[in-house]
């Protein structure tokens, strides 16, 4: 942080304010630091990750954790590939293909505590997924969010190193997160433990990443493989079209780190990376214009240019893009959703939440639910909505601050009560024990939504919560922002 930005939040934090009435000066600075990063938007991608891994570079993994390299066979990639090129066929026509030629293996890490790595033998997994855009980021970028909760719930996590975009554009991270999976249930015999049972699986992410473990489960559910047991998602980026109330909103623009611009980021100068990719946009725009697609969309996406790095406007309401888009989001694992009050993403998060909850009740938007009742996947997924008071984007990874440890506690909770379940008929008892008796809020067989106080009360969610539910433009990009 310049001492220019440093000098003149803490004259605004003693004057004006901080944007959130609970956020000391170190929670506000730690949020300055982040928001203040326009000399990265005017880097070339490949400077601004390498700036963003010497950041990275400076955080100590904790002394009590063991972090070890793995590199997966290549079968797994194969195998993913195998069921994304049949799933995705009937979108063949706006994807790019090269993400079926990756340029190198697929890595990762595991992360666990010391007093873990005595246990040779393990029958849970955290598989985490990172987040940044998906052009952004790696495992170590988030290795003290694994590392807390390998701690807090005594279990191994493997975090994947997923290919990024522009060079990467989707599905190259979702045959890479599918790997992954399918690399757990069924390792190799040198892999160094058995066959994890899916039930003992949990997935982990946030913001991309808590987008691409949705994905995933979407993916995973849609081609007839087994399920995870649950799923936690902090601040997942589920709208790709940007089209919900909050992203748009000026009281946000004060707190948020998230930046106001489609896609969060533009391509940037010329750059190896920069230079290719837009060609490769051309060519894919020059495909997309000779076959004519028929898939789920909405006119709104060809009126701009190419908002996101990930993948080309045809291509947004697909459902392993935008989950949120989803024709139904019924019958998935169980889902913990975290998301701050004061973030751009907080009401797509709401109207997944609710989505997935109640999928014929909010059959949104039209033109890509058209078809729910031919749809297979109706039951209710049990899904647990936390909305927590005056908090942006990422504010888990300021761990210092006890905003973050109540969420983690919880999200911890969540898991461990995931993993810890026998048979199939799960409650939301179950899922939200500790907190029944001492909670006033309503608990539907399917749904628990709250707000998270600063304290860590728990309230209802706020009428103004639910208005994005109401709200007439969901799955429409802005044409301004």
């Amino acid at each position: 942080m310049s001492l220019s930005l440093l000098l003149t939040t803490i004259l605004k934090h003693y004057t004006e304010g901080p944007p959130g009435k609970s956020w000391d000066l170190k929670f506000h600075l730690s949020v300055a630091a982040l928001k203040n990063n326009d000399g990265m938007q005017k880097l070339p991608i490949e400077e601004a990750r390498k700036q963003f891994d010497q950041y990275i570079g400076q955080i100590k993994s904790p002394s009590n954790v063991v972090v070890k390299e793995v590199v997966l066979d290549e079968r797994y990639r194969q195998k993913s590939r195998i069921y994304l090129e049949k799933g995705l066929k009937q979108y063949e026509d706006v994807l790019d293909e090269k993400w079926k030629e990756p340029s190198d293996r697929l890595h990762g890490e595991w992360v666990y505590t010391k007093e873990e790595s005595k246990n040779n033998e393990f029958d849970k997994v955290i598989l985490h997924m990172h987040g940044g855009g998906y052009f952004l980021g790696t495992p170590k970028s988030e290795r003290t969010l694994t590392a807390i909760c390998s701690e807090h719930t005594k279990t191994r996590v493997l975090s994947i190193d997923y290919r990024l975009s522009p060079e990467n554009q989707f599905p190259a991270a979702l045959c890479d997160s599918v790997a992954a999976y399918l690399y757990l249930i069924n390792p190799e015999s040198d892999a160094g433990f058995k066959p994890i049972n899916p039930k003992k699986i949990v997935f982990l992410g946030g913001s991309a990443g808590g987008g691409l473990i949705l994905a995933t489960l979407l993916f995973l559910r849609d081609a007839g493989l087994p399920l995870p047991g649950g799923a936690v998602a902090l601040s997942p980026w589920v709208d790709l079209t940007h089209s919900m109330p909050s992203f748009l909103d000026a009281e946000i623009d004060k707190a948020d780190i998230v930046p106001k611009i489609l896609g969060f980021r533009k391509i940037g100068p010329s750059s190896p990376i920069a230079d290719e990719s837009i060609a490769n946009a051309k060519a894919l725009s020059d495909k997309i214009a000779q076959k004519k697609p028929n898939i789920v969309g909405h006119p709104s996406f060809t009126e701009i240019p190419q908002i996101q790095l990930y993948c080309a406007n045809e291509a947004l309401a697909i459902p392993y893009v935008s989950p949120m888009l989803a024709e139904s989001l019924g019958d998935l694992p169980p889902i913990l959703c975290q998301v701050g009050g004061l973030e751009r993403l907080r009401d797509e998060a709401i109207l997944f939440s609710h989505k997935a909850a109640n999928p014929h009740e909010y059959q949104l938007p039209s033109y890509a639910t058209k078809n729910f009742k031919k749809s297979p996947f109706k039951n209710p997924t049990k899904v647990i909505l936390e909305v927590y008071d005056e908090m942006p984007h990422a504010w888990h990874l300021f761990t210092f601050s006890k905003h973050s440890q109540i969420a983690f506690e919880r999200c911890c909770n969540f898991i461990n009560r995931v993993i810890s379940i026998e048979g199939e008929n799960t409650s939301m008892t179950d899922l939200f024990k500790e907190d029944v008796a001492s909670s006033s809020i309503s608990i539907s067989p399917s749904f628990i939504a709250m707000r998270i106080g600063t304290n860590g009360e728990i309230k209802e969610l706020n009428e103004t919560d639910r208005d994005c539910l109401k709200w007439d433009k969901i799955g429409v990009v802005p044409k301004e922002v």
